[in-house]
């Protein structure tokens, strides 16, 4: 059942309401907040009446969809958001197809309507919240809005007057801040998956956020443009070393395999389908195919620790760092993601989803063991600084390793310190190096990065 919720904005908090369940409110200090706590207290209101024995109200949702409006005759309701033994506040079309907003307010003399056009964009914002249900009135398309007067003692003398918007009672306008807060699809749905993969023959992946705070199918671009990067990152090192590339430039040709494009943006919270860029046959092994596979099963092992540390330890440090990097910005912004892949190979295809908790979990995971993720490579390079103080090197390269790096600088291992080799170490003679490299967060700017660690030293 999905009930309607009305959020208000205070002086330092917000507050929101469920005018289809008396009692059923939150508090809380943003909107993002407020969301999730009164979602838990729609589930927890219902589960009280229901041990109760008490009947669970429908929602007003799912009102009567026809009402007769006083000298405008019947209009179609779309929907109903406050009903109070009639609808109280609703959204409606009438004959032609019009459509409007319409609040009713009553006292002991007279039952008074008040309707305003709307088209149906607007009616997405308002129902989304884009728009509160003060200035849904005030703040009119055309400045002007229907007013209608029902008399009880004596109905034929219901009178009717276009009013400005800037004139209308405070008695029958809601509340200063008051909005809704239903999810709604501005954006058409996705296309079926099957069907475009069964003439594209392309891999897809659809990715489907719920943003916390976000009621329409939209999406702020700062996370979610971190996010992608991440993604795409992601794949380009798995499908490296799943053809054993270890150099620290990926060939153009084997990029072109890996590289993901966007496709198309579609409703259902808000959903992206992306596609690989480049064909793939329907029985081949596809790079892109076994790089998607292999970011599946890190998706599928949670926040499963050893799992993720095997994984991890298999791909290397940057795909650890990758990986982190795509799912913060997702942690920071939705309440949940799912995942769904499908492959013109039948034997691929797989759907996972992921709650903030489990996001945040893998996050805390991967913080932990990041400095034991590691991987050990040999370069032949310059050495360009070195101290035995400070127990730190220099070296610069021109050889391709997997790392994108073209000098390193780091601390030196203590069984490498003891090495003559490196206690008489030279300036600008050329050594091969044995250099391990490991992920690590910053504690100040809490960014990733790869750190490095002189294993040995040898001429």
């Amino acid at each position: 059942m999905e009930y309607v919720v009305i959020f208000e904005k205070g002086d330092s908090s917000y507050g929101a309401y469920v005018p289809d369940l008396p009692g059923c409110i939150a508090v809380g200090e943003t909107l993002e907040e407020t969301q999730k706590l009164i979602d838990e207290a729609i589930e927890f209101h219902i589960e009280g009446l229901q041990e109760e024995g008490e009947v669970v109200p429908p929602p007003s949702l799912k009102r009567p969809n026809q009402i007769n409006i006083p000298r405008l005759g019947k209009h179609q309701i779309i929907e109903t958001y406050v009903y109070d033994d009639y609808p109280v506040l609703f959204s409606c079309k009438d004959a032609v197809g019009s459509f409007y907003l319409v609040t009713v307010a009553e006292n002991d003399k007279n039952k008074t309507w008040l309707r305003v056009g709307i088209s149906n964009d607007r009616l997405n914002l308002i129902r989304s919240g884009g728009i509160d249900l003060r200035n849904a009135f005030t703040d009119a398309e055309n400045d002007f809005l229907l007013q209608i007067r029902d008399q009880y003692d004596d109905q034929t003398q219901s009178s009717l007057e276009f009013i400005p918007s800037n004139q209308i009672s405070e008695d029958i306008l809601p509340l200063p801040g008051e909005r809704l807060g239903l999810k709604t699809d501005t954006l058409p749905a996705l296309s079926n998956p099957q069907a475009i993969e069964s003439f594209s023959v392309r891999e897809l992946l659809t990715i489907a956020c719920n943003f916390v705070g976000v009621f329409r199918s939209e999406a702020p671009i700062a996370p979610l443009g971190k996010s992608l990067d991440g993604l795409q990152k992601v794949i380009y090192r798995i499908g490296a070393k799943c053809v054993n590339i270890t150099s620290k430039k990926i060939p153009e040709d084997i990029k072109r395999n890996l590289q993901i494009s966007l496709l198309e943006v579609g409703a259902g919270s808000f959903e992206m389908r992306l596609a690989s860029t480049e064909y793939v046959g329907i029985f081949n092994d596809s790079n892109i195919g076994k790089a998607i596979s292999e970011f599946v099963k890190i998706l599928n092992s949670g926040s499963d620790q050893d799992q993720l540390k095997s994984l991890m330890e298999q791909f290397g440090p940057k795909v650890a760092k990758d990986y982190t990097n795509f799912l913060k910005p997702l942690s920071e912004s939705v309440m949940d993601t799912k995942f769904t892949w499908t492959s013109p190979n039948p034997s691929f295809g797989d759907t996972v989803q992921l709650s903030n908790s489990q996001m945040q979990e893998v996050i805390d995971i991967l913080e932990t063991i990041q400095k034991e993720v590691s991987e050990t490579i040999k370069i032949l390079g310059t050495l360009v600084g070195i101290s035995l103080r400070s127990k730190t090197f220099q070296i610069e390269t021109t050889d391709e390793n997997y790392f994108d790096e073209n000098y390193f600088r780091g601390k030196i291992s203590e069984d490498a310190f003891e090495t003559d080799t490196v206690r008489n170490a030279t300036l600008s003679q050329t050594y091969t190096a044995e250099i391990q490299g490991f992920v690590e967060r910053s504690e100040t700017t809490d960014e990733i990065k790869i750190k490095y660690r002189l294993l040995s030293l040898s001429r």
